[in-house]
This record gives C-alpha cells, sequence and structure tokens, in this order.
C-alpha cells in the first residue's frame, strides 16, 4: 500500500484581478496560498535527487499561472482550478489548497479572508 505523505508550500504571494464587481477587478489584489500536496515521498528521500521529487518551484509556478490566468469573481473559485490544475500536472492523489485574499475589506478592518478545499482523484 503507498503510504501518503505531505509536503507543504506555505503562504505563495500571488496577484490577481479578483472580486464580486468590476470596479474591484480593476485592481489587482493579493492572495496568499497554501498548497499541501499528499504523495510518497520515499523515493526522492532515499535517492536525494528532484527528479524523483516534486519540484516546489514548479508547484509554485502553476499556482501563480492560474491566478493571473484570468479574472475572478471568488477565491472559491480560484482554490478549484488550483487544485485541479495542480493534480493534472503532478503525480498526486490528494491535493489541499487554503486561499487567502489580503485586506479584502477596508471597513471594519479585516486581514483576510479564507478559503480551504481539500480535493483528490
Amino acid at each position: 500500500m503507498e503510504q501518503l505523505d505531505r509536503i507543504l508550500i506555505s503562504a505563495i504571494d500571488c496577484v490577481a484581478r479578483i472580486g464580486v464587481t468590476q470596479e474591484e477587478r480593476t485592481i489587482p489584489q493579493w492572495l496568499s496560498i497554501d498548497v499541501e500536496l499528499f504523495t510518497d515521498t520515499a523515493r526522492p528521500g532515499q535517492s536525494d535527487s528532484l527528479k524523483d521529487a516534486i519540484d516546489y518551484a514548479k508547484v509554485s509556478m502553476t499556482v501563480a499561472e492560474v491566478c493571473k490566468s484570468r479574472d475572478y469573481h471568488l477565491i472559491e473559485t480560484v482554490a478549484e482550478r488550483i487544485a485541479s490544475q495542480v493534480l493534472l500536472e503532478y503525480q498526486l492523489r490528494t491535493v489541499r489548497v487554503l486561499v487567502r485574499k489580503i485586506s479584502p475589506v477596508a471597513e471594519p478592518r479585516v486581514k483576510y479572508v479564507s478559503v480551504e478545499i481539500v480535493r483528490s482523484r
């Protein structure tokens, strides 16, 4: 049975045109995204070779590309698209995605709003 280890890429800073109104989408906004990859790390752990591992830089670039690929209304949509793309591009059984929209509300001050999803093949 394949074991599932977890790799966490935390706080990927991305810019997206996101918001419910057209006015909100005219100004790019900051998102902070965590991606947790569920995979077997035994082989790369033994070989110490990137060719056997998931390249964190490539995963981070995938996340950034999804964020800038189009305008979004909802962070839920961003999370779904990231999860789908990561599952498509990498040999994973499950991915967890947490998307935080930084300072989404001016008054009262809100640090961030977030959505977290878990998706599997």
